[in-house]
């Protein structure tokens, strides 16, 4: 058994406790969180840190099988230029050197303090990785297509998905991004979620040129598009912004991931979460600046405060895999956003949108969360600094 103590400990599900006590398994589970009410007294096999003790991360957005890519996209050219800058990529041929960098990543996040990760995936580049890791990994294997040929994407994601579920991989399939979905496959892929309750993800108003290419089917976004060679025909405008257009295709039920939201309004935040029963806003704000040279209004996000989440993308556009660094870029750009609140979304709000919270997410009894220290913190504002460094502890 170990028993472990800091500064303070936040649970996520009670107030920060002063000079608290974590007592875990030698597997890592919680056998007991002690309120000392501030009084630590000595005692035996006790381990003592400075800094604050939280739970392990949840990243709930990533692309890492595009490991290979740090530095290699251009910063600040926008979503269309990134969009084509990956799909080159994508059509290029793989070396050993991919799955170098697949492992690699997945070691630093697990260094970062991340013990769970929702992964975006089209190809298989990630299972072995994902197999010998000790983060839990719920792959959302990626459909797109905007051409009549439902039918035959959804065979060849459901091929892939039963490769990550054959490695006993948790996986779903689930919908690129408004703007590359036909009506036909949003609908096979919400009637598979249906019958499978499972985990939906969507990339969401990352650009502002996608929601101009529904409303007037013009923009950088579409001109894109079409010089990709990709076919239009079956497309149209609807008039309306592109989260508007696609609300009657997605299911109310499933959990579902609503992720970067960099052009989301305060009417799309209010009516999406009006209209869906489990929604979650995912914000991946470093990938936002390194795309589009923007946040999200994140301050917007704070009324549906338990429904936020946080992602990384992918190393295509961001510079690491570190949840804390997320943490530290809203913390600098919307300081009123207090840690604990910050912590939400970092932990238990992600375990709730994968639906494991039953193990992460919170430090309480019965659970394996993972246990973090984060270190050169401002217990007097009880905020992050930017020196603020995180060590796994469990």
């Amino acid at each position: 058994m170990r028993r472990l103590s800091a500064n303070y400990i936040f649970t996520t599900k009670q107030n920060p406790l002063k000079n608290g006590i974590v007592e875990l398994s030698d597997s890592g589970t919680v056998l007991n969180v002690i309120d000392t009410k501030g009084q630590l007294a000595e005692s035996r096999n006790l381990e003592f840190y400075n800094g604050v003790i939280v739970p392990g991360f949840v990243n709930t957005h990533c692309h890492l099988e595009l490991s290979d890519l740090k530095g290699k996209i251009e910063q600040g050219k926008g979503l269309p230029d990134f969009i084509e800058s990956v799909f080159y990529y994508k059509r290029s041929k793989k070396t050993t050197d991919t799955h170098k960098a697949i492992d690699l990543q997945d070691f630093l996040m697990q260094k970062n303090g991340i013990v769970a990760v929702g992964d975006i995936c089209n190809t298989t580049d990630t299972i072995e990785t994902k197999k010998k890791s000790k983060i839990y990994y719920h792959t959302f294997v990626e459909a797109m297509g905007l051409e009549n040929r439902a039918d035959e994407i959804i065979k060849k994601n459901l091929e892939l998905k039963q490769r990550f579920i054959h490695n006993k991989l948790p996986a779903s399939i689930v919908y690129h991004a408004p703007y590359s979905v036909s009506k036909d496959l949003f609908q096979k892929i919400t009637e598979l979620a249906i019958s499978d309750q499972s985990v939906l993800s969507i990339h969401n108003q990352e650009s502002d040129s996608e929601n101009e290419m529904f409303i007037s089917a013009t923009g950088h976004l579409i001109s894109k598009l079409k010089s990709l060679g990709i076919n239009l025909n079956h497309w149209s405008k609807t008039k309306i912004n592109s989260l508007q257009s696609i609300l009657e295709y997605l299911p109310k039920e499933n959990h579902i991931l609503l992720v970067h939201n960099t052009y989301s309004s305060e009417d799309d935040l209010q009516m999406a979460s009006a209209y869906f029963k489990n929604l979650f806003w995912c914000l991946c704000p470093s990938s936002n600046r390194y795309i589009e040279n923007r946040l999200p209004a994140i301050d917007l996000f704070t009324k549906y405060s338990d429904r936020v989440t946080l992602g990384t993308d992918s190393l295509a556009s961001n510079y690491s895999l570190s949840i804390l660094e997320e943490m530290k870029l809203i913390q600098k750009e919307f300081s009123q956003i207090a840690f604990n609140e910050l912590l939400q979304w970092a932990t238990m709000n992600g375990a709730k949108a994968l639906k494991i919270d039953q193990q992460y997410g919170s430090i309480e009894k019965g659970k394996a969360p993972g246990v973090n220290l984060i270190s050169h913190f401002d217990f007097k504002n009880m905020k992050l600094t930017p020196e603020s460094e995180v060590k796994t502890l469990i």
